[in-house]
């Protein structure tokens, strides 16, 4: 589980105006919301920006720290200006240690994959992370997930990540993380070399045609 700890601080003033005065002090406002209630507070925004940017790709687990009470949670929002790139607002939700939670956890490419080293491929990215559920002390900062023997035309979908203890992948098993894609582009354009004007339409034509077929062999092919 991640170290990440930020102090926090209870809030009485509600509001714009004292929102704005709260962000022009130097800090944030924030509320931590928990199973049947909501507590408001504030947090020091520079410690916040400096939390946030350690979190970067990494699950966002932490641990808030109000006055002599500790609690675990997520956090569930962050809202920034957009033009000034300020933190606005961030929302919190706390978690219990003996009860699953739902979120999502960032996905970490490992390893060239061989379609990409060996056939000229590229690497797509699907999804940067996945949903899952489990108890807090099984949540991970991240997947790895390992594409070295992943070949031009071939993916992995979510039943193919790595099973980790007491984590369940809630989305389904089919849907597509990661694949590696051929230059289909690349080989059209070589076959329109060296043929006449008019008859590069119909090359392309052609060659759309082909491709549609093969789609359709493979939708076929189940």
């Amino acid at each position: 589980m991640p170290k990440s700890t930020i102090a926090v601080s209870s809030r009485e003033a509600f509001g714009r105006g004292a929102n704005r005065r709260l962000r022009s002090s130097g800090s944030t406002p924030a509320v931590i919301y928990a199973r049947g209630e909501s507590r408001p507070v504030s947090l020091d925004t520079k410690s916040f920006a400096k939390l946030w940017h350690q979190l970067a790709d990494l699950t966002p687990l932490v641990t808030i720290e109000e006055g002599e009470k500790k609690v675990k949670a997520l956090i569930q929002e962050v809202q920034r200006d957009p033009l000034k790139d300020t933190f606005i607002h961030v929302d919190f939700f706390e978690v219990s240690e003996d009860q699953a939670v739902t979120t999502r956890v960032a996905l970490h490419a490992e390893g060239e994959a061989s379609g990409v080293k060996n056939e000229g491929g590229t690497l797509e990215i699907h999804l940067h992370d996945v949903e899952v559920r489990c108890l807090p002390k099984y949540l991970p900062d991240y997947i790895d997930v390992d594409v070295t023997d992943l070949n031009v035309g071939k993916s992995i979908r979510v039943g193919d990540l790595p099973e980790v203890e007491g984590l369940e992948y809630t989305m389904h098993p089919g849907t597509v993380v990661i694949s590696v894609v051929g230059q289909l582009r690349e080989a059209e354009s070589e076959i329109g070399e060296g043929l006449p004007e008019g008859d590069e339409e119909a090359a392309e034509a052609g060659m759309e045609g082909a491709t549609g077929s093969a789609v359709g062999t493979d939708r076929d092919q189940g």
